[in-house]
């Protein structure tokens, strides 16, 4: 570059020396003409070059955005955006002509619009500056990212800020279920050690229980032995919860256990003017699933109960069971009194239920189960019209979906 701005001198002094050559040769209105006219030709050619430096220094920074393999958008100090990349575009949902103008933190939460005020600010003093936020999407959909401010030099001199913002979902979910089999571990152990110590006791406490139960005095003893029992149950699913699983592992067709886990609990739906319905996609039945059938029963027993409890006047518990890429998915929807939105998220923690006599354990067991066989376990529910309940467990590569 300096090399090209000491031809560019040189040139310019020659031309200035010719013209002086000249302009001296000439008098009158002449020489008047000559001296605008080489005037308008040099400050032309000056201008010419520093646009076309002008214009390189955009390219190099249209560069950037063209040749970088995260989203990333360029915005003057002042914050409005110049242009951005097809990763950017995908990532916001719009098009670099429809956000030219657009203020940087228009993308963000408004909770997040201060902090990241101050992010900018400091990249545009040349401190690169990055932190978590929420991108909202032109559609209104937001998805969790990481964004970097870093300053654009050009001679030494910031003139601009690039946005760099990396879709970071899968990474909050991987920390959430880390956090969740930590969690899961530790409740394991704590539960294993409670187990332990009370059921001991118990077996005690149940057998005088019975003996005064047979001598006679029964007013209150009915009452005492079905909580001594529900103690007891309670101690076995903490055993269960802290025992550390060592699955034998089988291919197994999905449809066949989840149908006879269906026509196991009829018979109890029956009881509450309940019925299940099972509808397949069409294949479905050659699915295989690496499993511990027992485990994977346990799990469509659990859920199966608590559809059929959470309908106390009766209804329809649909259960749906098709593809969904290399995943079968298996969705059971009730028609009961659904979950308050503030437990949604909570489910699968110990002692958290909406049940009267519940514990909690056996969803937060089925959650385990579902992790520990490679599937994903998610609930939706809506309070008054029922909760829906989504299975997906990766099929074995031999029992691939229908062409469709």
């Amino acid at each position: 570059m300096i090399r090209t701005w000491g031809v560019f001198v040189l040139a310019g002094a020659a031309v200035a020396a010719a013209d002086a050559w000249i302009s001296g040769a000439m008098s009158g209105a002449l020489r008047t003409v000559w001296i605008a006219a080489s005037n308008v030709l040099i400050f032309g050619i000056l201008g010419w070059r520093i646009h076309r430096l002008d214009v390189g220094k955009r390219s190099a920074e249209r560069g950037l955005l063209r040749v970088s393999r995260e989203a990333v958008a360029l915005y003057t100090l002042r914050g409005a955006c110049q242009d951005m990349n097809e990763l950017m575009e995908r990532m916001l949902g719009t098009t670099a002509k429809d956000a030219r103008g657009a203020a940087f933190a228009d993308w963000l939460p408004e909770r997040d619009r201060a902090r990241a005020r101050a992010a900018f600010a400091q990249a545009a003093e040349g401190q690169p500056r990055h932190f978590d936020s929420h991108c909202l999407r032109a559609d209104g959909t937001s998805v969790d990212v990481e964004v970097t401010y870093v300053p654009v030099l050009s001679s030494n001199r910031i003139v601009g800020v690039y946005c760099i913002m990396k879709d970071i979902s899968e990474l909050k979910r991987n920390r959430e279920r880390l956090q969740h089999s930590e969690k899961l571990a530790a409740i394991g152990e704590l539960a294993a050690g409670i187990a332990h110590e009370i059921r001991n006791p118990l077996t005690t406490l149940r057998g005088f229980l019975q003996l005064i139960h047979r001598s006679g005095s029964a007013k209150y003893s009915d009452i005492m032995l079905s909580e001594v029992d529900r103690i007891h149950t309670i101690a076995n699913e903490l055993l269960l919860l802290g025992k550390p699983q060592a699955y034998s592992l089988e291919r197994k067709p999905i449809a066949s256990l989840l149908e006879a886990i269906a026509t196991l609990v009829n018979a109890q739906a029956a009881l509450h003017n309940t019925s299940i319905r099972l509808e397949k996609e069409p294949g479905i039945d050659g699915a295989l699933v690496l499993c511990e059938e027992t485990k994977i029963k346990q799990v469509f027993l659990n859920i199966l109960k608590n559809a059929v409890e959470s309908m106390p006047e009766g209804g329809i518990v649909t259960i749906r069971i098709g593809w969904e890429g290399p995943c079968v998915h298996v969705r059971i929807a009730d028609q009961g009194v659904g979950i308050p939105e503030h437990i949604l998220p909570k489910l699968g923690q110990a002692f958290l239920t909406t049940k009267e006599a519940g514990t909690g354990l056996g969803l937060m067991i089925s959650y385990g189960i579902i992790e520990q066989h490679g599937g994903r376990m998610t609930i939706e529910s809506e309070e008054g019209v029922g909760t829906t309940v989504h299975l997906r467990l990766p099929i074995e590569p031999d029992a691939a979906a229908p062409n469709t």
